[in-house]
């Protein structure tokens, strides 16, 4: 017989896959937001723009459900918590978007 499941345990691992989801529906608004209201030039410019987050969103939706799925068989089984993988490529995701927003913003000021 397992021992019982410490509830804390459970519901942190939720709270993190809650964070993982607040955190790819962050990077859809900004895709989205950057599609309708920022005017880029050229077109290509301004739909991978909009592009990246929404499929970073997506990438960080699918890859908090994974780490969630692995946390939690790793709980109900006793093993050790699985490497954070995950974090890493998102965190290095979002520096990049933040290098060509910033990037985009100089040239933007610069061309006005």
């Amino acid at each position: 017989m397992s021992a019982p499941l410490d509830p804390r345990v459970v519901l942190a691992n939720e709270r993190t896959l809650l964070s993982w989801m607040r955190c790819a529906l962050a990077l859809i608004a900004v895709g989205v937001t950057a599609g309708t209201i920022v005017k880029i030039t050229p077109v290509w410019l301004h739909a991978a723009i909009a592009i990246v987050p929404i499929a970073l969103g997506l990438a960080a939706a699918l890859l908090g459900l994974s780490r969630w799925q692995r946390m939690d068989d790793a709980i109900r089984l006793g093993g050790q918590p699985p490497p954070d993988r995950e974090l890493r490529i998102v965190a290095l995701s979002v520096a990049v978007i933040a290098v060509i927003a910033g990037g985009v913003a100089i040239v933007t000021v610069f061309t006005s």
